[in-house]
Protein backbone atom coordinates (compact mmCIF):
# COMPACT_ATOMS: atom_id res chain seq x y z
CA UNK A 1 0.00 0.00 0.00
CA UNK A 2 1.62 3.48 -1.15
CA UNK A 3 2.55 5.65 2.31
CA UNK A 4 0.50 8.23 3.42
CA UNK A 5 2.36 11.46 3.92
CA UNK A 6 1.42 11.44 7.75
CA UNK A 7 2.32 7.96 7.86
CA UNK A 8 4.51 7.40 11.43
CA UNK A 9 5.30 11.05 11.00
CA UNK A 10 6.35 12.07 13.98
CA UNK A 11 7.91 8.09 14.79
CA UNK A 12 11.13 9.84 15.77
CA UNK A 13 10.01 12.25 18.47
CA UNK A 14 9.37 11.42 22.07
CA UNK A 15 6.18 11.75 23.38
CA UNK A 16 7.68 12.54 27.25
CA UNK A 17 10.85 12.92 28.99
CA UNK A 18 11.75 12.60 32.55
CA UNK A 19 13.94 10.36 35.15
CA UNK A 20 13.64 6.82 36.25
CA UNK A 21 13.66 7.16 39.95
CA UNK A 22 14.02 4.83 42.70
CA UNK A 23 16.20 4.52 46.03
CA UNK A 24 18.90 6.78 45.02
CA UNK A 25 19.22 5.91 41.29
CA UNK A 26 18.15 8.50 38.75
CA UNK A 27 18.21 7.69 34.98
CA UNK A 28 16.71 10.58 32.25
CA UNK A 29 14.75 9.21 29.76
CA UNK A 30 12.64 10.16 26.96
CA UNK A 31 9.37 8.13 26.14
CA UNK A 32 8.08 6.67 22.35
CA UNK A 33 5.36 5.07 21.21
CA UNK A 34 6.21 1.63 20.50
CA UNK A 35 3.37 0.86 18.29
CA UNK A 36 2.01 3.08 15.51
CA UNK A 37 -1.51 3.64 13.49
CA UNK A 38 -3.06 1.61 11.37
CA UNK A 39 -2.09 1.56 7.79
CA UNK A 40 -5.81 0.99 6.69
CA UNK A 41 -7.28 3.62 8.83
CA UNK A 42 -9.94 5.74 7.61
CA UNK A 43 -11.77 9.02 7.54
CA UNK A 44 -15.19 10.08 7.63
CA UNK A 45 -15.67 12.39 4.58
CA UNK A 46 -18.40 14.16 2.55
CA UNK A 47 -18.38 12.60 -1.21
CA UNK A 48 -15.86 15.94 -2.05
CA UNK A 49 -13.42 14.17 0.51
CA UNK A 50 -13.65 17.17 2.90
CA UNK A 51 -13.18 15.52 6.51
CA UNK A 52 -16.21 16.10 9.22
CA UNK A 53 -16.43 17.85 12.59
CA UNK A 54 -18.01 16.48 15.01
CA UNK A 55 -20.37 18.38 17.06
CA UNK A 56 -22.49 17.54 20.60
CA UNK A 57 -26.32 17.23 20.12
CA UNK A 58 -28.65 17.53 23.23
CA UNK A 59 -31.57 15.67 21.90
CA UNK A 60 -33.82 17.01 24.79
CA UNK A 61 -33.19 20.26 24.12
CA UNK A 62 -33.07 19.76 20.08
CA UNK A 63 -29.85 21.95 19.55
CA UNK A 64 -26.76 21.56 19.14
CA UNK A 65 -23.78 22.70 21.93
CA UNK A 66 -20.53 24.23 21.86
CA UNK A 67 -17.84 23.57 24.33
CA UNK A 68 -19.10 26.24 26.67
CA UNK A 69 -22.01 24.13 26.72
CA UNK A 70 -20.29 21.12 27.85
CA UNK A 71 -19.46 20.02 31.38
CA UNK A 72 -17.98 16.64 33.11
CA UNK A 73 -20.82 14.36 34.80
CA UNK A 74 -20.28 11.30 36.51
CA UNK A 75 -22.83 8.50 36.20
CA UNK A 76 -23.56 6.78 39.72
CA UNK A 77 -23.94 3.14 39.97
CA UNK A 78 -28.04 4.58 40.51
CA UNK A 79 -28.43 6.22 36.92
CA UNK A 80 -28.17 9.93 38.86
CA UNK A 81 -25.62 12.35 37.18
CA UNK A 82 -23.39 14.20 39.05
CA UNK A 83 -21.77 17.67 37.28
CA UNK A 84 -18.10 17.86 38.47
CA UNK A 85 -17.11 21.42 38.21
CA UNK A 86 -13.32 21.97 36.57
CA UNK A 87 -12.16 23.11 39.96
CA UNK A 88 -13.05 19.93 41.55
CA UNK A 89 -11.66 17.71 39.35
CA UNK A 90 -8.59 19.94 39.39
CA UNK A 91 -8.47 19.88 43.44
CA UNK A 92 -7.78 15.51 42.86
CA UNK A 93 -5.60 15.79 39.78
CA UNK A 94 -2.18 14.33 39.79
CA UNK A 95 1.07 16.51 40.37
CA UNK A 96 2.86 17.27 37.67
CA UNK A 97 6.20 15.68 38.20
CA UNK A 98 8.74 14.35 35.74
CA UNK A 99 9.48 10.92 37.43
CA UNK A 100 8.73 7.14 36.66
CA UNK A 101 8.60 6.28 40.50
CA UNK A 102 9.52 2.71 40.48
CA UNK A 103 8.08 1.26 43.68
CA UNK A 104 9.20 -2.25 43.71
CA UNK A 105 10.51 -5.28 41.47
CA UNK A 106 8.93 -8.27 40.88
CA UNK A 107 9.48 -11.29 38.70
CA UNK A 108 8.09 -10.78 35.05
CA UNK A 109 5.86 -13.70 35.26
CA UNK A 110 4.05 -12.16 38.30
CA UNK A 111 2.53 -9.61 36.30
CA UNK A 112 -0.70 -11.70 33.97
CA UNK A 113 -0.48 -10.21 30.48
CA UNK A 114 -3.95 -9.43 30.57
CA UNK A 115 -2.64 -6.05 32.86
CA UNK A 116 -0.48 -5.05 29.78
CA UNK A 117 -2.05 -2.42 28.38
CA UNK A 118 -0.05 0.41 25.79
CA UNK A 119 3.67 -0.42 25.23
CA UNK A 120 6.61 1.94 24.68
CA UNK A 121 10.24 2.73 24.13
CA UNK A 122 12.34 4.63 26.77
CA UNK A 123 15.79 5.67 25.30
CA UNK A 124 18.64 7.20 27.17
CA UNK A 125 18.13 11.81 27.54
CA UNK A 126 21.42 12.23 28.82
CA UNK A 127 25.17 12.20 27.21
CA UNK A 128 26.02 9.31 29.62
CA UNK A 129 24.34 6.25 28.88
CA UNK A 130 26.00 3.94 31.31
CA UNK A 131 23.50 4.08 34.23
CA UNK A 132 20.69 3.27 31.59
CA UNK A 133 22.44 0.09 30.22
CA UNK A 134 23.49 -1.21 34.10
CA UNK A 135 19.70 -1.05 34.74
CA UNK A 136 18.69 -2.62 31.51
CA UNK A 137 21.36 -5.14 32.14
CA UNK A 138 20.86 -6.29 35.74
CA UNK A 139 16.76 -6.41 35.31
CA UNK A 140 17.10 -8.71 32.36
CA UNK A 141 19.35 -10.81 34.20
CA UNK A 142 17.49 -11.30 36.75
CA UNK A 143 13.60 -11.28 34.68
CA UNK A 144 12.14 -8.43 37.30
CA UNK A 145 10.18 -5.75 35.86
CA UNK A 146 9.38 -2.80 37.66
CA UNK A 147 6.26 -1.17 38.79
CA UNK A 148 5.62 2.03 39.12
CA UNK A 149 3.70 5.13 37.58
CA UNK A 150 4.18 8.23 36.01
CA UNK A 151 2.00 11.70 34.82
CA UNK A 152 1.72 12.34 31.11
CA UNK A 153 -0.81 15.01 29.73
CA UNK A 154 -2.35 15.51 33.17
CA UNK A 155 -3.44 12.11 33.55
CA UNK A 156 -1.46 9.21 36.27
CA UNK A 157 -0.81 6.09 34.48
CA UNK A 158 0.11 2.45 36.19
CA UNK A 159 3.16 1.31 34.80
CA UNK A 160 5.51 -1.40 34.43
CA UNK A 161 8.96 -1.15 33.60
CA UNK A 162 10.83 -3.87 31.66
CA UNK A 163 14.20 -4.98 29.52
CA UNK A 164 14.69 -6.67 26.70
CA UNK A 165 17.63 -7.00 24.16
CA UNK A 166 19.77 -4.26 25.62
CA UNK A 167 16.48 -2.02 25.89
CA UNK A 168 14.50 -0.16 28.50
CA UNK A 169 10.95 -0.48 27.80
CA UNK A 170 8.00 0.34 29.68
CA UNK A 171 4.03 -0.91 29.33
CA UNK A 172 1.34 1.01 31.10
CA UNK A 173 -0.97 -1.29 33.06
CA UNK A 174 -4.58 -1.80 33.88
CA UNK A 175 -5.57 -1.44 37.51
CA UNK A 176 -6.67 -4.79 39.00
CA UNK A 177 -10.47 -3.56 39.50
CA UNK A 178 -10.90 -2.95 35.89
CA UNK A 179 -10.43 -6.66 34.85
CA UNK A 180 -13.11 -8.94 35.22
CA UNK A 181 -12.06 -12.82 36.79
CA UNK A 182 -13.52 -16.26 35.84
CA UNK A 183 -16.29 -16.22 38.08
CA UNK A 184 -17.43 -12.54 37.14
CA UNK A 185 -18.01 -14.18 33.60
CA UNK A 186 -19.38 -17.53 35.16
CA UNK A 187 -17.25 -19.77 33.29
CA UNK A 188 -16.80 -23.44 34.37
CA UNK A 189 -14.50 -24.97 36.92
CA UNK A 190 -11.58 -26.57 35.18
CA UNK A 191 -11.95 -30.46 35.21
CA UNK A 192 -9.51 -32.67 35.09
CA UNK A 193 -10.04 -34.76 31.53
CA UNK A 194 -9.96 -38.42 30.85
CA UNK A 195 -6.17 -39.08 29.82
CA UNK A 196 -7.13 -40.63 26.09
CA UNK A 197 -8.95 -37.82 24.88
CA UNK A 198 -6.07 -35.69 26.74
CA UNK A 199 -3.28 -37.61 24.84
CA UNK A 200 -5.78 -37.02 21.57
CA UNK A 201 -5.35 -33.34 22.34
CA UNK A 202 -1.93 -33.34 23.01
CA UNK A 203 -1.30 -34.56 19.20
CA UNK A 204 -3.47 -32.31 17.88
CA UNK A 205 -1.61 -29.54 19.30
CA UNK A 206 2.22 -31.20 18.62
CA UNK A 207 1.04 -31.05 14.81
CA UNK A 208 0.73 -27.28 14.94
CA UNK A 209 3.95 -27.00 17.49
CA UNK A 210 6.68 -24.70 16.34
CA UNK A 211 9.81 -24.00 18.50
CA UNK A 212 9.63 -19.82 17.02
CA UNK A 213 7.03 -17.54 16.46
CA UNK A 214 6.32 -16.23 12.87
CA UNK A 215 5.65 -13.34 13.34
CA UNK A 216 4.72 -13.12 9.33
CA UNK A 217 1.67 -14.87 10.77
CA UNK A 218 0.87 -12.17 12.94
CA UNK A 219 0.01 -10.18 9.93
CA UNK A 220 -3.50 -8.80 9.23
CA UNK A 221 -5.21 -10.53 6.55
CA UNK A 222 -7.72 -7.65 6.38
CA UNK A 223 -5.72 -4.71 6.03
CA UNK A 224 -3.63 -6.36 3.10
CA UNK A 225 -6.78 -6.64 1.52
CA UNK A 226 -7.72 -3.24 1.94
CA UNK A 227 -4.01 -2.31 0.78
CA UNK A 228 -3.89 -4.33 -2.15
CA UNK A 229 -8.26 -2.40 -2.86
CA UNK A 230 -6.02 1.06 -2.54
CA UNK A 231 -3.90 0.09 -4.60
CA UNK A 232 -5.93 -0.90 -7.61
CA UNK A 233 -8.57 1.84 -6.99
CA UNK A 234 -5.13 4.22 -7.21
CA UNK A 235 -4.00 2.77 -10.21
CA UNK A 236 -7.19 3.09 -12.25
CA UNK A 237 -7.60 6.44 -11.30
CA UNK A 238 -10.99 5.76 -9.57
CA UNK A 239 -13.02 7.85 -6.82
CA UNK A 240 -9.83 10.34 -6.45
CA UNK A 241 -10.76 13.19 -5.13
CA UNK A 242 -8.25 15.99 -3.93
CA UNK A 243 -7.65 17.20 0.00
CA UNK A 244 -5.59 20.70 0.87
CA UNK A 245 -2.88 19.87 3.21
CA UNK A 246 -2.78 16.28 4.22
CA UNK A 247 -2.42 16.23 8.55
CA UNK A 248 -0.64 13.78 10.42
CA UNK A 249 -2.46 11.99 13.23
CA UNK A 250 -2.19 14.26 15.98
CA UNK A 251 -3.64 17.23 13.90
CA UNK A 252 -0.25 18.62 12.51
CA UNK A 253 1.17 19.16 9.34
CA UNK A 254 2.55 15.71 8.13
CA UNK A 255 6.39 15.98 7.62
CA UNK A 256 8.39 14.25 4.69
CA UNK A 257 11.60 13.36 6.77
CA UNK A 258 10.56 10.88 9.53
CA UNK A 259 13.07 9.09 11.00
CA UNK A 260 13.26 4.61 11.65
CA UNK A 261 12.51 4.74 15.71
CA UNK A 262 15.09 2.12 15.63
CA UNK A 263 17.10 4.26 14.20
CA UNK A 264 16.70 6.77 16.71
CA UNK A 265 16.83 4.46 19.66
CA UNK A 266 20.35 3.35 18.18
CA UNK A 267 21.77 6.58 17.91
CA UNK A 268 21.48 7.26 21.79
CA UNK A 269 23.48 4.14 22.72
CA UNK A 270 27.01 3.44 23.58
CA UNK A 271 28.98 1.47 21.20
CA UNK A 272 28.80 -1.35 23.70
CA UNK A 273 24.83 -1.42 22.94
CA UNK A 274 23.53 -4.82 21.37
CA UNK A 275 19.73 -3.69 20.05
CA UNK A 276 17.99 -6.57 18.43
CA UNK A 277 14.37 -6.17 16.59
CA UNK A 278 11.96 -8.66 15.31
CA UNK A 279 13.62 -7.77 11.75
CA UNK A 280 16.99 -8.85 12.59
CA UNK A 281 18.89 -12.12 11.88
CA UNK A 282 21.23 -11.04 14.27
CA UNK A 283 22.09 -8.26 16.79
CA UNK A 284 22.95 -4.80 15.75
CA UNK A 285 25.82 -2.63 17.19
CA UNK A 286 26.13 0.56 16.09
CA UNK A 287 28.43 3.32 17.20
CA UNK A 288 27.04 6.41 18.21
CA UNK A 289 28.19 8.55 21.34
CA UNK A 290 -7.02 14.84 23.69
CA UNK A 291 -7.08 13.98 26.49
CA UNK A 292 -7.04 11.03 27.40
CA UNK A 293 -9.15 9.09 30.21
CA UNK A 294 -8.23 7.67 33.68
CA UNK A 295 -9.18 3.98 34.18
CA UNK A 296 -12.59 4.24 35.42
CA UNK A 297 -13.68 3.21 38.69
CA UNK A 298 -17.20 1.45 38.61
CA UNK A 299 -19.24 4.37 37.13
CA UNK A 300 -18.58 6.20 34.07
CA UNK A 301 -17.64 9.75 33.20
CA UNK A 302 -19.97 11.56 30.78
CA UNK A 303 -19.75 14.99 29.19
CA UNK A 304 -23.39 16.67 30.19
CA UNK A 305 -24.64 19.57 28.55
CA UNK A 306 -26.10 22.27 30.56
CA UNK A 307 -29.24 24.28 30.39
CA UNK A 308 -28.51 27.53 28.79
CA UNK A 309 -25.04 29.28 27.97
CA UNK A 310 -22.12 29.45 29.50
CA UNK A 311 -19.31 31.21 29.81
CA UNK A 312 -15.84 31.01 29.13
CA UNK A 313 -13.11 30.99 32.13
CA UNK A 314 -9.99 32.83 31.35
Amino acid sequence: MPKTKHEDAGASRSLWSGTISFGLVSIPVDLFAAVRGRKTAMKLVDPKGRALGRQYYCPKDEQTLSSSDIVRGFETDKGKMLVMTGEELESVAPEMTRDIEIRRFVPIEQIPPSFYQRPYFLAPAGKSTKAYHLLAGTMESTRRAGIGSFVMRGHEYLAALLSNGGLLRMATLRHADELRSAADIGLPKAKKAPAKEAQAFAKAIDALARDKLDVDELSDRYAAAVSKLVETKEKKGKDIVKTSGAESADGEPATADVLDLMKALRERLSSKATVTTADDTAPVRQKTDNVHKLPTRGSRTRATPLRGKRKHRS
